[in-house]
């Protein structure tokens, strides 16, 4: 069984008090499966598949809407406006990476790094060969550096 087809199967014996059926839709970002694979996404696009949990809420919220996507786009591209840049941490992240370590998906390092496991760079791997899963997550990673780094990121915490 690869790692989606385990997700799937998770997600068809949640509890009921879970996932329950709505009268208006839920978005995208509040799903649980949503989530565990951006998050895995996520991970792989830095060095060594691995990144502390401040810079994870940082990637995080600037996935987060387009105009957020922009802006962190822009910093990386040498504009860089401090005064733009006001990065919110999302606590559901925290709930995500606890998910995540509870799936296996991802690991926590002697230094509190998170890195993905095995399992996580499998179910990331496989979101990214289904073309019609995830395209504006994708289309954003995409344009992020090819393995952002702990510097990179430390730079712009310490502009906020």
């Amino acid at each position: 069984m690869n790692s989606v087809e385990a997700l799937e199967e998770l997600f068809a014996h949640a509890p009921a008090a879970i996932f329950r059926e709505r009268k208006d839709a839920i978005p995208g970002d509040l799903r649980i499966s949503w989530r565990l694979s951006v998050l895995c996404m996520l991970l792989q696009r830095f060095r060594n598949n691995r990144a502390t949990l401040e810079h994870l809420h940082i990637v995080w919220w600037a996935m987060r809407s387009p105009d957020s996507q922009q802006l962190f786009l822009r910093w990386f591209d040498g504009d860089k406006r401090p005064d733009e840049l006001i990065v919110r941490f999302d606590p559901s992240l925290s709930v995500t990476v606890d998910l995540a370590l509870g799936e296996d998906l991802v690991e926590v390092s002697s230094t509190g790094a998170i890195g993905l496991s095995l399992i996580g760079y499998e179910l990331a791997l496989e979101v990214w060969k289904e073309p019609e899963v995830l395209v504006a997550e994708k289309a954003f990673l995409s344009k992020l550096p090819r393995k952002m780094t702990q510097s990179s990121l430390k730079e712009l915490t310490e502009w906020i």
